[in-house]
């Protein structure tokens, strides 16, 4: 082999591994690039969620939505109210407790109507609004937040 023969084949390496480099740095970003022009979704609990009034309990009983963070309790044959789980210290979500609501988060704790009787949580758990939908459907807001006492009329 002469003296050229070496720079070549040297040349040729130096080439090859540029290329292979490059190669690998283009494919890496061409991933991260089509990586970042693809949506990321992400669906939530909606806020308003509907239940029919034949689900509804009976006087002095309660429905829970774990995933909406709601209970839904009878006052009496004519009344009922939604209460929210989300404890207003920090936003843990409230255990139903035989007395009310606990926080396990830390420690506050709610009467049967929502009302603050120990803990640090600032305020009441949030009423919310319930409404009629046609079809014989009930509609409760999770987004909303009505003062404390606010039953909804059957």
């Amino acid at each position: 082999m002469t003296q050229s023969d070496k720079m070549k084949r040297r040349e040729f390496l130096t080439m090859g591994s540029s290329l292979g480099l490059l190669g690998v740095a283009a494919a890496a970003t061409g991933g991260a690039v089509f990586k970042y022009l693809m949506p990321v979704v992400t669906y939530g609990t909606p806020k308003k969620f509907k239940i029919p009034k034949s689900d509804l309990p009976d006087v002095g009983d309660e429905l829970l939505f774990s995933d909406q963070k709601v209970v839904l309790r009878r006052h009496s044959d004519t009344e009922m109210a939604a209460l929210s789980l989300v404890c207003t210290h920090l936003g843990c979500t409230v255990n139903v407790v035989e007395t009310g609501f606990q926080c396990p988060c830390h420690g506050s704790q709610y009467d049967i109507k929502g009302t603050v009787v120990g803990g640090p949580a600032p305020q009441s758990l949030a009423w919310l609004t319930v409404k009629p939908l046609p079809g014989n459907y009930l509609e409760i807001d999770t987004g909303s937040r009505l003062k404390e006492n606010s039953y909804f009329k059957v």
